[in-house]
């Protein structure tokens, strides 16, 4: 029998022997024998340091150090350059650099170089992931010597890892930095703080500081959400209130005196205790450890790494929030997937010489959104991915807005290396497996009997993504620690989100019979919760589970039960990319403690299994892996700009509506056939009234529209104010004429209805060409008169006022001509005729080709002449300038002309 040490409830250690087998509570691995160096398991909760006293230090203590570190330089040059942690997609922003702390040398004890470090983006920040790198540091290392591949809170068994914080103010004090065991502290106190409470660590939300390893080159990443005023009140960073991202390495030193020879002064420079096996003051147990001193009371030994730590500062955008109190001119709700975008537009409007204040609701769903605003009591305007296509109840048009996509997201690491994968493939099929409970999980029951216990257990996935395709990475191989808590993080309620990504399921031949019924190739089958009559089928506007079967455990005190497992987020999208940033599935506990059933528990970096559906505005804001996802041609596509622009371009224009949708299930299609289009594209629009609004209300609605999707304004790419936020795609040429003739319908409250849809008769508002009508995607009653009665039901808001009883139409306003792609101009042709593809989306870079048209009108030679040069010089930022001039210069032109 062999001793070793295990932690009892209580946080203390106690002895135990090791025969060679497990048993329960007894680690996984061998223990440490008494043959083995003594060293506190990373596991063990955190303890009061036991002071050393200097008179027990004998010479084996002494020599283990040196040897830990020597350890530590052999595995420093033996082992490869990795590219550790997580990393956020690339930004428009460029980072910004500054000097790190010297490169600490275990090898002689002395300083080296100075390293760098790098933050990416550092400016026009939301809320928002930024990434951070380093370079020159101090090789992260086990107690071993050998290469560590991740670190955690108060582990004593990895030397120098590095701790990442998001602090308040460009020069923070330790007290500044959210999550520290001291923020919120008397500043002028530091370190030497009385004893507090530690609730006040994290009082927004728990801490968003990470904890990251360098690798043998000296550099390292690591991925931190940051957060603004309104995410954290007590960091309050905005664009008047600035703040820092502090990286700190631990190298270790004597933070705290712990051989009490210099009267509880610290001495960085002494590293007899760096990895002693009982300060071990290199590690994050230093750090984490809190306890009373023998010298200065409440402390923790981070000191020396404070010592050691880096500041970049970083600069908040203004956000809607801190618009200028004022009464808002109207309102907007629906379509939580455009959040992003309409909040970076609305801090952009609200300031400056004409200020435009809206107030803006995204929560609550489209389909109630959409149902409000037809009847007359909700918000102004109502914003949509779907169209209505019942006869239109009052007049009102369809505003394109920008083109954005759904994205299924994942933290998944490697188990043997602990760094996070990034590259994904999935199918409607596997989605299908796993938005309908068809894993096993933990519940083996008859439901879903002989199917794998989860989708990294599935042939099928194995297949799409084969480990030779990670670059040596490797999926989980046993789903047995987190089976219960591995579907989809997902929201609940209606949403056009759930509508869509269920109908490319239902959509999808394979997805669309393994939900009748038929097994896979590999034998899985739907759980037969999910089948007909039980289940109404794909598509539908909210995910519910139909799965409450389970069983009890042999032991029979354990109910094991599928309705635990999955549990759509009534809070929305916002709340489902919460979860998924604090690694927190939705998994309930199957056991009840004290009558309640309470939450999984977190999982943790290095050993993360979720997946979660979101928009990919905030995917991208937050540095989210998005899945590739194979489209009806067979490949396999990421969201992006070009695999959304591709799916634009096959997108059908409904006559009935004027509006953009992919055609899901239908053979034939150019979508059908495209390669290169994302599966998930979705055209968000805005359902503006065109009747009924005073002409305030009118003014300011058309206002938001026309800035919205202004090429010179609200459709250039930039994280500033008023700009079109990051992963959303700016409108096509035919997208834009309809959004500005939409402008148009809605500023002159012209009666105009969607698509080909006619007034009935009686109809008294005012004439617009059929031209202007196939332009907006809207048609009016050609030869009505007057503006409409006022006997209409009330609005929510008071928008609705007359629009129910305007009538009085006669002459039927027939237009002719059939749309060409990216030709969309007044008069272009009746929208009840066939469907066709939408035009070319204009080019990335807000200018270039989007602009020639108008200086093409002006005089085909310079479009002869010019045209060539100015594409090429487009891009340039020479050129990116010239062109820009000769819009702003065509626009200066056509307002003098007006």
């Amino acid at each position: 029998m062999a001793q070793y040490i295990l932690p009892t409830e209580s946080g203390h250690l106690r002895m135990a022997e090791w025969d060679g087998t497990a048993a329960v509570g007894a680690p996984t691995e061998p223990p440490i024998t008494r043959a083995d160096p003594l060293r506190i398991r990373p596991e063990v909760p955190a303890m009061r340091l036991r002071l050393p006293d200097p008179r027990q230090q004998g010479r084996w203590r002494r020599r283990l150090p040196a040897l830990a570190l020597a350890w530590a330089v052999v595995a420093a040059l033996s082992v490869l350059p990795l590219t550790l942690g997580p990393a956020t997609a690339a930004h428009a922003d460029s980072g910004v650099t500054v000097a790190g702390p010297n490169r600490y040398d275990p090898a002689t004890g002395a300083d080296g170089l100075p390293g760098s470090v790098t933050v990416t983006p550092a400016k026009n920040l939301s809320n928002q992931v930024v990434q951070v790198s380093w370079s020159g540091f101090t090789p992260t290392v086990n107690w071993d010597g050998t290469q560590a591949s991740v670190a955690k809170e108060g582990d004593s068994g990895v030397m120098y890892p590095v701790r990442v914080y998001q602090c308040r103010g460009a020069d923070p004090k330790i007290t500044d930095c959210y999550g520290n065991w001291l923020y919120g502290g008397e500043s002028a106190l530091g370190f030497d703080q009385p004893s507090r409470d530690v609730g006040v660590l994290a009082p927004d939300f728990p801490t968003n500081q990470q904890w990251a390893v360098t690798g043998a080159d000296g550099s390292g990443t690591a991925s931190i959400e940051v957060w603004s005023a309104k995410q954290s009140p007590s960091l309050g960073c905005d664009a008047t209130h600035p703040c820092s991202i502090v990286v700190e390495p631990n190298y270790g030193g004597d933070p705290n005196d712990a051989g009490r020879v210099r009267d509880g002064a610290a001495d960085c420079n002494d590293h007899e205790f760096d990895m002693d096996f009982d300060s071990n003051t290199a590690t994050d147990y230093i750090v984490r450890s809190i306890g009373a001193s023998w010298k200065t009371g409440n402390w923790t030994g981070e000191r020396c790494a404070w010592n050691k730590r880096t500041v970049v500062p970083l600069e908040f955008s203004p956000t809607a929030d801190d618009c200028k109190a004022a009464a808002a001119e109207f309102s907007a709700a629906g379509l939580e997937m455009a959040n992003r975008a309409v909040q970076q537009w609305r801090s952009g409007f609200c300031e400056g010489t004409d200020p435009l204040s809206m107030q803006y609701s995204p929560a609550g769903g489209e389909p109630q959104a959409r149902a409000d605003f037809l009847g007359g009591t909700g918000a102004t305007v109502a914003l949509t991915a779907r169209p209505d296509r019942s006869p239109a109840p009052r007049p009102y048009v369809y505003a394109p807005l920008a083109t954005t996509g759904i994205s299924v997201v994942y933290l998944v690491d490697d188990p043997e290396t602990g760094r996070q994968i990034r590259s994904m493939r999935l199918n409607a099929r596997l989605m299908a497996k796993m938005l309908t409970q068809s894993y096993t999980g933990a519940a083996n029951v008859a439901s879903v009997a002989g199917n794998p216990n989860c989708i990294f257990m599935d042939p099928e996935f194995r297949q799409l993504n084969p480990d030779s395709t990670l670059g040596g990475a490797h999926w989980p191989s046993s789903c047995a620690a987190n089976a219960i808590n591995m579907l989809p993080i997902v929201l609940g309620g209606t949403t056009d989100l759930v509508y869509q990504l269920t109908s490319w399921i239902a959509g999808d031949p394979d997805a669309a019979q393994f939900l009748q019924g038929a097994p896979d190739p590999w034998g899985m089958h739907v759980d037969s919760f999910y089948l007909r009559p039980k289940f109404p089928g794909y598509p539908v506007e909210a995910f519910q589970p139909q799965d409450f079967s389970g069983i009890v455990g042999e032991s029979g005190d354990k109910a094991v039960w599928k309705q635990w497992e999955w549990n759509p987020l009534l809070g929305g999208l916002g709340q489902v990319a919460r979860n998924l940033l604090q690694l927190q599935p939705t998994a309930i506990n199957p056991d009840a403690v004290g009558g309640t059933h309470g939450k999984i528990g977190r999982q943790s970096i290095g050993q993360r299994t979720l997946f979660a559906v979101l928009d990919a505005g905030q995917a991208r804001a937050f540095g989210l892996p998005e899945a590739a996802l194979q489209n009806p041609a067979g490949a396999f596509v990421t969201p992006g700009l070009d695999s959304y622009r591709a799916a634009v371009d096959d997108m059908p224009l409904d006559a009935l509506t004027g509006t953009q949708q992919l055609p899901y299930g239908t053979a034939g299609t150019d979508f059908a056939k495209d390669q290169r289009a994302y599966p998930l594209t979705t055209v968000q629009y805005a359902m503006a009234p065109t009747a009924g609004l005073a002409d305030a209300k009118a003014k300011a609605v058309s206002t938001f529209l026309r800035r919205t999707t202004d090429p010179g304004g609200g459709q250039v790419y930039g994280a500033g104010p008023g700009q079109l936020a990051g992963g959303f795609l700016g409108l096509t040429t035919d997208q834009l004429a309809q959004a500005q003739a939409a402008v148009t319908h809605v500023a002159a409250q012209d009666g105009t209805l969607p698509g080909n849809q006619k007034a009935p008769a009686g109809d008294t508002g005012p004439a617009t060409s059929a031209g202007d009508a196939a332009a907006t995607g809207g048609q009016a009653a050609a030869g009505s008169t007057g503006t409409g009665s006022s006997n209409g039901a009330a609005g929510g808001d008071g928008d609705f006022a007359g629009s129910a009883g305007a009538g009085g139409a006669t002459g039927t306003g027939a237009a002719t001509g059939t749309p060409k792609s990216g030709t969309a101009s007044p008069g272009a042709g009746p929208l009840d005729a066939a469907p066709v593809a939408a035009g070319r989306p204009a080019p990335d870079r807000a200018g270039a080709a989007r602009l020639l048209l108008p200086v093409a009108l002006v005089t085909g030679l310079v479009l002869l002449v010019g045209g060539p040069a100015a594409l090429i010089l487009g891009g340039t930022p020479a050129g990116a300038r010239l062109v820009g001039g000769l819009r702003s210069g065509w626009g200066r032109l056509r307002r003098t002309g007006r």
